[in-house]
C-alpha cells in the first residue's frame, strides 16, 4: 500500500495522493458492514457504495466523452491567490534578469597593453544600470557606462533601450561628444519626461595611449597615478540624456582627449558604489572610494573590481543594497 501511494505522490500530485489515502480509509472503515446482517448496516453500506463510486462513474462518462479537465484558480483561498501570483512574478523577474544580465558584455576586451574589466550588481532582481564595450576599428574602442533613473522594470526596460540606440550610432564617429547628441534625441522621444540617463562614454585609442571622452551628467571618471596614487578626475560638463531634446544638451556637453601614461588605472563607476550606506545611515563616499583604489592600484582589473565590491559590502554589513553597482577597471599596462 505504501509503494501504492508513493507512486501516486510522484506520478501525479499531493492532491491525488490525499484523495486516494482518503478512499483507501473508507474502504477499510466500510469492512465491517460487509459483514453485519443488520438491515441499518446493510442500508449504510448501499448509501457508503454510492458515494464512492459516483466519481468513478463520472469518470468514467469523462473519458469516453474525452473530456479534459482545465485546472482554474476559481475557489482557492485569497491568500493562495497572493502567493501563486508572487511565485509567477518572482519567476518572470527572474527570466527577465537573465535576459538583462545577457545584454551587458560576455567577456571583457582583450588587448595588448591593457587590462580591462567591467561587472554589474543590480540591487533588484533587474535594474537600470549598463557598460558596453564597442569596437569600433582595430586600435578604437568604445566604452559606456550609464544609469537610468529609478529602479525595477522601467529603468531596466530603459537600460535595453539605452544599448541598442548606443550600439546603433557608435561607429558612426569616433566623437564621443556627437554619439551622445544622437542618443540623445532618440531617448528624447522615447522616454517618459520624469526619467533620464546619465552617462560616461569614451574611445580609447590603444595605439596612441588617448582617451577621448564626454560626461552626460554621469559621475566623473578617475584616474589613478601608478607611482604615488594620486587622482585625477575626469569631469566634463554635460547634462543627463532624455532631459532634453537638443539645443541645451548640444551646448551643455563637452569633450576632452587626455594622454594616458603607462601605469595608469581608470575607473567609471555609477553611484551606488559611493552612495551604499551602512546601519548607522553612513555614506561610503567618494573620497574612501577613491582611497581604496588608490591603495590597491597595484593589482590587476578584475581583482581591483573583486575588493572594492567585497570592501563596499563589508562596510554596508547586514543593510540591503539599495541601489545598483556597475563599474569598469581599465588598467595601462608598463
Amino acid at each position: 500500500m505504501g509503494v501504492l501511494f508513493g507512486w501516486l505522490y510522484f506520478k501525479y500530485d499531493l492532491l491525488t495522493l490525499i484523495a486516494g489515502t482518503a478512499s483507501a480509509n473508507l474502504i477499510l472503515s466500510s469492512i465491517p458492514l460487509f459483514a453485519s446482517s443488520a438491515a441499518w448496516h446493510q442500508i449504510s453500506l448501499y448509501i457508503l457504495l454510492i458515494i464512492f463510486f459516483i466519481p468513478a462513474l463520472q469518470i468514467i462518462i469523462s473519458a469516453v466523452k474525452k473530456d479534459t479537465f482545465k485546472y482554474t484558480y476559481q475557489g482557492l483561498p485569497a491568500h493562495i491567490l497572493r502567493i501563486t501570483e508572487r511565485e509567477r512574478m518572482q519567476r518572470e523577474l527572474e527570466i527577465a534578469r537573465n535576459v538583462q544580465m545577457g545584454l551587458l558584455p560576455k567577456k571583457n576586451p582583450i588587448i595588448n597593453g591593457f587590462d580591462i574589466s567591467g561587472t554589474c550588481q543590480p540591487a533588484k532582481e533587474v535594474g537600470g544600470d549598463y557598460f558596453d564595450f564597442v569596437t569600433l576599428s582595430p586600435t578604437k574602442i568604445g566604452i559606456a557606462i550609464g544609469d537610468v533613473s529609478g529602479k525595477g522594470v522601467p529603468a531596466a526596460i530603459y537600460m535595453t533601450l539605452t544599448k541598442g540606440i548606443l550600439q546603433s550610432h557608435a561607429d558612426e564617429t569616433i566623437s564621443p561628444r556627437l554619439v551622445l547628441n544622437k542618443v540623445n534625441k532618440l531617448l528624447y522621444r522615447n522616454m517618459e519626461k520624469n526619467s533620464f540617463v546619465s552617462m560616461f562614454y569614451a574611445v580609447l585609442d590603444t595605439a596612441a595611449k588617448k582617451l577621448t571622452f564626454a560626461r552626460a551628467g554621469h559621475n566623473p571618471g578617475i584616474i589613478i597615478n601608478q607611482k604615488d596614487g594620486s587622482n585625477q578626475e575626469l569631469n566634463t560638463d554635460g547634462i543627463a540624456l532624455g532631459l532634453e531634446e537638443g539645443s541645451v544638451f548640444n551646448k551643455t556637453l563637452k569633450e576632452q582627449t587626455i594622454a594616458l601614461k603607462p601605469g595608469d588605472t581608470l575607473i567609471f563607476y555609477t553611484d551606488g558604489f559611493t552612495e551604499a550606506m551602512n546601519q548607522y545611515k553612513e555614506e561610503y563616499g567618494e573620497e574612501r572610494f577613491i582611497q581604496l583604489i588608490a591603495e590597491n592600484r597595484q593589482l590587476a582589473a578584475q581583482e581591483l573590481i573583486n575588493v572594492i565590491v567585497s570592501n563596499i559590502k563589508g562596510f554596508a554589513k547586514d543593510m540591503p543594497q539599495h541601489d545598483d553597482m556597475t563599474i569598469v577597471v581599465i588598467k595601462i599596462l608598463s
